[in-house]
Parts: structure tokens; sequence; C-alpha cells
């Protein structure tokens, strides 16, 4: 990455963590750059990197003072069970695509509505924001035992 960045996104390049400096007490606290995302995500603020810097205050200072703060992003800041439990998820839901993949190609010829079927499901789940479509995938691989158009496929995509 060449200057500054854009966006917070812009940080997952350098595996980047936060650190916010009061400029009034000296108190430093570094952030997890994914905890900041998902936050801001969550409250539907803006990504731009300059934005983020001013929304950053200190904890410990008073309400006027709390705003006096330094924000640098602290390249390769991870540390590596941060990165392995990262590469962790990733592993498991890439295998857990994988085998529902499988059971919606096979869910025409047989009952595909196993216990790692329902294991695939449960770790997708925490990645989705409802629970709606590992709901309808599991009523269509029962349903479409038997039946040529195989709804599991449709539920998959």
């Amino acid at each position: 990455m060449v200057g500054d960045p854009k966006t917070l996104y812009d940080l997952r390049k350098i595996e980047a963590s936060l650190r916010v400096t009061c400029r009034v007490c000296r108190t430093v606290k570094v952030h997890d750059l994914e905890a900041v995302i998902t936050s801001r995500s969550f409250h539907r603020q803006t990504m731009d990197w300059l934005t983020a810097r001013r929304d950053f205050v200190c904890q410990r200072c008073d309400v006027g003072a709390g705003h006096d703060v330094r924000v640098d992003a602290l390249p390769f800041g991870r540390d590596d069970r941060e990165l392995r439990e990262q590469r962790a998820k990733t592993l498991m839901m890439n295998l857990a695509l994988l085998v529902l993949k499988d059971v919606a190609q096979r869910a025409v010829r047989e009952d595909v509505c196993t216990p790692p079927v329902r294991l695939a499901l449960r770790v997708l789940r925490p990645c989705l924001a409802s629970s709606d479509l590992l709901t309808t995938f599991w009523t269509a691989a029962q349903e479409s035992v038997g039946k040529p158009w195989g709804g599991a496929q449709q539920a998959h995509r």
C-alpha cells in the first residue's frame, strides 16, 4: 500500500491494528481492525479513513477533551493467534460451503438431512444476519428427494 489508506478496508492489506493515543492523558489503546469494521458496519457508519479517525475518543478523559486523540495504523499489528483464528474461521466456512454444495447435488437421489449437514449449517449460522437461508436450504433438502428439479440446488445458489 502506497500512501495513506482511503478506507478501513485498505488496512486489511497490511494486517493492521489501530492505536489510539490520547494527547491529554497519554492513554494508549490498541483496537482490533476487524472489530472496528464490524462495529462501524453494524451502526451503518462510513468506512472512510479520515472520518473514522475523527470518530475515536478517549474513554478516560472528559467529554470535551476526549476528542483530542491521535489514531495510527500499526502495520502487522495483529498477533499470530488472531491470524490463526481468522484463517481457521475462513477454512471452516469454505469447508461447510463445499459440504452444502455436495449435498445440494445429491439431494435429488437420496436423503441428505444428516448430522454432517446440520453441522455445516451450524458453522455458517454466525456468519449470516438471519437463519432464513439455512432454514430454506434444510427444508428444500428434505423435500427434494426424488424430485427431478432439485430444490436444494436452488436454495444453495
